[in-house]
């Protein structure tokens, strides 16, 4: 398991939200379908940036990733119903690698705890360091196209 203040992730423009959402939550980069459907989500709606927290936290990628919401001064988050992921305008379900990841944590249901969670900590950090990786090909791939325009 794996706590996260959602306090944290509330603040920001609309754009930094959503890319906190994903690296902070999922520990990836946006995917472009992901991005560009909490962009609009929350685009001038600061209001329910905690409910698409919550939400993304309860995705089946973040139930398989053993992320846990708080919010600052409360108890553990309200849990958030699986209905949530099948609903009209709720997250769109998880990519390959959530499918996968999903897939990975249900078959290991018999490897002893203290193995899982070293096995979690690899793989978050493996997931961070990918998603630190594509960020930096990003920031790269803008600087070269702010250079070309000037």
């Amino acid at each position: 398991m794996r706590e996260v203040n959602g306090s944290e992730l509330l603040d920001g423009s609309d754009h930094e939200f959503v890319v906190n959402l994903y690296t902070v939550i999922l520990n990836r980069w946006p995917d472009e379908d992901g991005y560009r459907h909490h962009l609009q989500r929350v685009e001038n709606r600061p209001d329910i940036r905690r409910q698409v927290i919550q939400e993304v936290a309860g995705s089946a990628e973040g139930r398989a990733l053993g992320v846990v919401v708080t919010f600052a001064g409360e108890a553990q988050a309200e849990a958030v119903p699986a209905a949530a992921e099948t609903t009209p305008g709720a997250a769109p379900p998880p990519d390959g690698l959530g499918a996968a990841l999903a897939g990975l944590v249900a078959a290991v249901g018999t490897v002893p705890d203290l193995e899982l969670r070293a096995l979690h900590r690899q793989l978050a950090d493996a997931l961070g360091a990918v998603a630190a990786e594509r960020a930096a090909r990003v920031e790269a791939r803008l600087a070269q196209i702010e250079t070309r325009l000037g």
